[in-house]
């Protein structure tokens, strides 16, 4: 699993090469501070992942099945109705950022966009976090790792055919997130 979190810097690697392709230091800036509030909101989603495992490594050794799956659709209801939640918010998100981050116009614009957009993919991102989490607690490393892999494979493929190819940007960026998050 160590392999697949190493995997996370890299797509904000890609983001910010795709991103500083248009030579526009506050587009870089606006997404450097969009990536910050979604990270600091969805830090404290953890638990899905954590606290899935843990609990799903009791089941499954205690040879409960049925526990297992309670589990995983408990963390899998908590992960859709929060995502829908924050989803909903994303404007309230992006305000509350630009107020924080005092940032000049453009930069404060290009964020905005950022955590709009990818705040979008909340409901398919915590969901991702409970399947990780049962998927640890069952055991099966390797295809978490796959789950991460094909996920952040997704996301870079896409990162550079919406945000250079098309001209996307930062949307762009964030409709690669949104999207990777989906179909993983």
């Amino acid at each position: 699993m160590t392999l697949a979190y190493l995997t996370t810097p890299l797509l904000g690697i890609v983001d910010t090469a795709v991103v500083g392709q248009f030579g526009d230091a506050p587009l870089l800036g606006g997404l450097a501070a969009g990536s910050l509030v979604f990270d600091v909101v969805f830090t404290t989603f953890n638990f899905l992942r954590s606290g899935t495992t843990g609990l799903v490594a009791q089941a499954f050794g205690g040879g409960d099945a049925l526990e297992e799956q309670a589990v995983l659709w408990r963390a899998v209801l908590i992960a859709v109705v929060a995502g829908v939640i924050l989803a909903a918010l994303a404007p309230l998100f992006a305000v509350a950022g630009q107020w924080f981050m005092g940032a000049e116009p453009r930069v404060s614009a290009a964020m905005s966009v950022y955590i709009r957009i990818r705040l979008l993919a909340a409901p398919f991102s915590l969901i991702n976090y409970a399947i990780l989490g049962y998927v640890l607690g069952r055991g099966e490393g390797g295809l978490g790792l796959m789950l991460q892999a094909v996920l952040n494979g997704i996301n870079i493929v896409l990162c550079f055919l919406l945000g250079l190819e098309l001209g996307w940007g930062v949307a762009g960026v964030a409709w690669a997130t949104v999207t990777g998050e989906f179909l993983a």
